[in-house]
């Protein structure tokens, strides 16, 4: 009878523990489903491999972004908090960004620039952004430590950071990256361009093209930077900065191009038409119009030209001392051709130059021979049959 008891008790006790043992089973397997359902539900991820970085005054600091979306459609970037009087901005392929498309194999790389003030505390401050679409939302906080010894990143130093030249050209930069970090990183290279420019990166003394390259600890890399403006550039100062970024640190500096102005001088007649006619021996005037075409004004223009032997060409005046953008100049070339030419079509180069353009015009020459000429031979042909006239008559009376 004891053992009965005890038998019943043991069975009950046991479908107690199965029955828990279910229920637990139960909770755990819908604590799994449900997080996993959360995760595919909550698919908008922004992250940054280093989240938190120590930083000194005044320094600009990037960090790469990116954005993960189990869907398909724009994400609103945002920056939702900073310490007051720092500036921070989203940019996407050197522009400022708020909006970016992420969906399923493709995740969208932007940064976050940073500036820190020249005069900030040390400390621990902290910022937030957020991305938002299709109704989630993916928030990341963003610690940087300001402390008052030099961080040590990427240097990025050029010897000469001006030049000056026309609209048109290309304005060569060498620059030296230097990876100061004790590991190696892989930069990102870019710039801030007016729209219509061009900035191109390639190795020293190499003429390939590139975005971006790793460097060991330690070690620096001589950079190309070739600056290419607009050929309808307005004249006057461009600041243009170039960036290596990193995953720690972003090395920048500023590259300076002047633009003078565009310059383009062009020769050629009041009617456009650039042939002429001469009288061989004699002098003949031709009108030309020196136009000044560009944007800058030109000084000392002096007229040239390249002429048959024994032709001489001169100019009145023989030089302009100033002409202004859209200004023009009427010169006249006094041409005359050898004595001794004879009639036919000659080619004369005709040249307009200052130190910063030249204008060309060739002129086609008609060369006629002198009536004085013709009159003389005339006579000639007239005396000689004159004279076989007289002998026939003088032979003939015999």
């Amino acid at each position: 009878m004891m053992r009965k008891e005890n038998f019943s008790q043991g069975v009950k006790n046991g479908s107690k523990s199965l029955l828990s043992f279910l229920l637990l089973a139960v909770i755990v397997l819908n604590l799994f489903l449900g997080n996993g359902v959360a995760q595919a539900a909550n698919g908008l991820v922004l992250s940054t491999p280093y989240p938190g970085i120590a930083v000194e005054p005044g320094e600009r600091v990037i960090f790469p972004l990116e954005i993960r979306n189990t869907g398909d459609g724009k994400v609103e970037l945002s920056v939702d908090s900073k310490p007051q009087g720092w500036e921070a901005v989203i940019e996407g392929n050197g522009r400022r960004v708020h909006q970016v498309f992420a969906g399923s194999g493709y995740n969208p790389s932007v940064n976050l620039s940073i500036d820190v003030p020249a005069k900030v505390e040390e400390g621990d401050y902290q910022l937030t952004i957020s991305a938002r679409g299709g109704g989630r939302v993916s928030t990341l906080a963003l610690n940087l430590r300001v402390t008052g010894e030099p961080v040590r990143g990427g240097e990025l130093v050029t010897r000469y950071p001006e030049l000056q030249g026309p609209s048109g050209a290309t304005f060569q930069f060498r620059v030296d990256l230097t990876n100061n970090t004790p590991q190696e990183q892989s930069y990102s290279l870019g710039a801030k361009v007016p729209p219509g420019w061009q900035v191109n990166f390639s190795p020293a003394n190499d003429s390939k093209q590139i975005a971006s390259l790793s460097l060991e600890a330690g070690r620096s890399q001589g950079l190309d930077v070739s600056i290419i403006p607009p050929k309808n550039v307005t004249a006057g100062k461009y600041t243009i900065p170039v960036a290596a970024v990193s995953a720690v640190s972003a090395a920048q500096t500023d590259l300076q191009v002047t633009i003078t102005g565009t310059y383009e001088l062009t020769l050629t007649t009041p009617s456009g038409r650039l042939n002429a006619q001469a009288i061989a021996g004699k002098e003949t005037g031709l009108s030309l119009e020196v136009e000044n075409n560009g944007t800058s004004v030109l000084e000392n223009i002096t007229l040239s030209s390249r002429e048959p032997a024994g032709w001489s060409v001169t100019f009145e005046p023989e030089q302009i001392e100033k002409l202004a953008p859209g200004e023009s100049r009427q010169v006249t070339a006094k041409i005359k051709p050898d004595t001794k030419a004879i009639a036919g079509d000659y080619a004369v180069n005709l040249t307009a130059s200052s130190k910063e353009a030249d204008g060309k015009a060739q002129i086609r020459v008609l060369v006629k021979t002198s009536t004085l000429w013709g009159l003389t031979g005339l006579v000639i042909i007239l005396a000689v049959i004159a004279g076989v006239g007289a002998a026939f008559r003088h032979y003939g009376r015999r």
